[in-house]
């Protein structure tokens, strides 16, 4: 573990890619099963229809644990801008 993300400052990249990741899988496993139920939902018998259930549920726990590590780590209710403070020059 780096010095940097021990002294508070943001995230790298990778690692927000990382948590984007997560979010979007339970995002896509959510509209997944929704999908299969609403297509084929009449001829789907318990067993299927528990399946999807559980499917729809792993799709949504993902989504909130990656949303909650996001809030946890990237803290974006901390860092607010200053309009009235100049950004730095970066170098062109």
């Amino acid at each position: 573990m780096s010095t940097e993300s021990l002294s508070g400052s943001q995230p790298s990249r990778l690692t927000l890619y990382g948590l984007a990741m997560v979010g979007g899988l339970g995002m896509t496993l959510m509209i997944l099963s929704a999908s299969i139920a609403v297509i084929f939902g009449a001829g789907l018998g318990a067993e299927a229809t528990q399946s999807l259930g559980l499917l729809f549920v792993l799709g949504l726990l993902l989504e909130v644990l990656a949303i909650a590590f996001w809030l946890g780590w990237v803290r974006p209710f901390t860092h607010f801008d200053d309009i009235n403070i100049p950004a730095e020059a970066e170098p062109h």
